[in-house]
């Protein structure tokens, strides 16, 4: 079981929340050379892959936001936090789950990246790095997943009994990412509780748990290619999945999943065949035995009043997030896609009827299922094959007869010392003798007395 240092959870929030960036995951710069002239510091040795494809995929069990859109977004740039939609004061995740495939990445162990990652969190957005995580990366080739227990976090933001994961990351050293299965990275848990200790100052009508999922929960995050239809070549397709049986809330409330979210991006190299599919979950909310309504793709929010009309929460599946563009690179150019999307959100005291300036939308937001996908694919898919290594010479077996040179063929030049070995020895002897003669032939002086 390989472990390592989790990213910071910031990067992973940004990265399950926030409108899907259009671009390749990050990974190692590629450092410049300090004449643009000089030739490269490495060159492929033997046959290449032919494939280019990046994707990724990320799935987030759980994310606690105290004070959502509270602070303002801190910035290296001055002037753009102003720009940018405001971040919770404090920020919590809970078996997060991400798989990356990137055949431009510059180091050859970042070709495929899979995490399952237990826990972190963030205060203003800064975030320090979580021991825990379950990484498995290609280059080499990994036969087997790595699956383990994940550390069990001690906090009260929430509580739970058992926590895995699973990680899964291929290549093959002739056809690169064709190869299934390509990025698999799973995390479940089982007796989660969120928020098991509230403030005094949230009157809630019993002091427990906000929200409890007694049952197995699930998130998986898959990133393959698949085959293109019409055509030899692939796609590149990133899948993020939910597996939820039933959500307990406080005051008696429970949701029943009736059919979970799936969330994925398929991109062809082409804007028309290229597609986000998005199955909304179906939720069926109840209170103290009384059906209370069905959260769907129709009706995607439901507001529950718990004491009187002062303390609300606010049911709502987050609505699907998606983004398109043509791009051009210097790996390669096609067509890449990506989309955001949330199994269910909580809001305890939303302020959206306060009508108050400066406010965070509720004193507490907890997202349970947050889902991205991205996926880009070169023009006319993804080729699976290998590159052919220059043709070399075979050398002949000792004592077999040399060739004879072509008719016609241009002498060989004099381009190194083998070639001039010979001539320099003459003509250095030549004038080697040349100057005994003239010494001998010159008169020879008395000295003085």
């Amino acid at each position: 079981m390989r472990r390592s240092l989790s990213v910071p959870l910031a990067g992973l929030l940004l990265a399950l929340v926030a409108a899907p960036a259009l671009a390749q995951p990050p990974t190692t710069p590629v450092p410049g050379p300090r004449d643009p002239n000089q030739p490269p510091a490495s060159a492929p040795n033997g046959p290449q892959p032919l494939a280019h494809a990046v994707g990724d995929a990320g799935t987030g069990l759980s994310v606690v936001r105290l004070g959502p859109q509270g602070v303002p977004t801190n910035t290296i740039l001055p002037g753009l936090g102003e720009q940018l939609p405001k971040q919770s004061v404090t920020e919590f995740g809970l078996g997060l789950a991400s798989a990356q495939v990137n055949t431009e990445a510059f180091l050859s162990t970042e070709r495929v990246v899979t995490q399952a990652n237990p826990f972190g969190f963030a205060v203003a957005g800064r975030s320090p790095q979580s021991p825990g995580t379950l990484v498995q990366t290609a280059i080499p080739d990994n036969p087997q997943p790595t699956n383990g227990g994940l550390p069990i976090p001690e906090t009260p933001l929430a509580k739970l009994k058992v926590l895995n994961g699973s990680v899964h990351a291929r290549w093959d050293e002739k056809v690169g990412p064709c190869v299934s299965p390509l990025a698999t990275a799973k995390t479940s848990l089982a007796g989660l509780e969120v928020l098991s200790a509230l403030p005094a100052e949230v009157p809630l009508p019993v002091k427990t748990s906000l929200i409890s999922i007694p049952d197995t929960f699930e998130a998986s995050s898959v990133v393959k290619l698949v085959d293109l239809p019409g055509s030899k070549n692939k796609a590149v397709e990133s899948t993020s999945t939910m597996r939820a049986v039933s959500i307990e809330l406080a005051g008696g409330i429970k949701i029943d999943v009736a059919s979970p979210p799936t969330l994925t991006a398929t991109a062809t190299g082409d804007e028309a065949t290229s597609k986000i599919t998005y199955t909304a979950p179906v939720l069926k909310v109840s209170q103290n035995g009384k059906e209370l309504g069905t959260l769907d793709a129709a009706h995607p929010a439901l507001d529950i009043p718990l004491l009187l009309d002062l303390v609300v929460v606010k049911l709502q599946i987050a609505g699907l997030n998606e983004k398109k563009a043509a791009f051009t690179g210097t790996g390669f150019s096609g067509f890449q896609l990506g989309a955001t999307a949330r199994m269910l959100d909580v809001q305890v005291l939303p302020t959206d009827k306060l009508k108050l300036p400066n406010l965070p939308t509720a004193l507490a937001q907890i997202s349970l299922g947050e889902q991205i996908v991205r996926a880009a694919a070169p023009q006319g898919g993804v080729i699976c094959g290998t590159s052919q290594p220059p043709q070399t010479t075979v050398p002949q077996q000792p004592g077999a007869p040399v060739a004879a040179p072509p008719k016609g063929a241009p002498p060989l030049a004099y381009t190194n010392a083998a070639y001039q070995s010979i001539p320099l020895f003459w003509t250095g002897t030549a004038l080697l003798l040349a100057g005994v003669v003239i010494f001998a032939a010159l008169p020879a002086r008395r000295r003085s007395s």
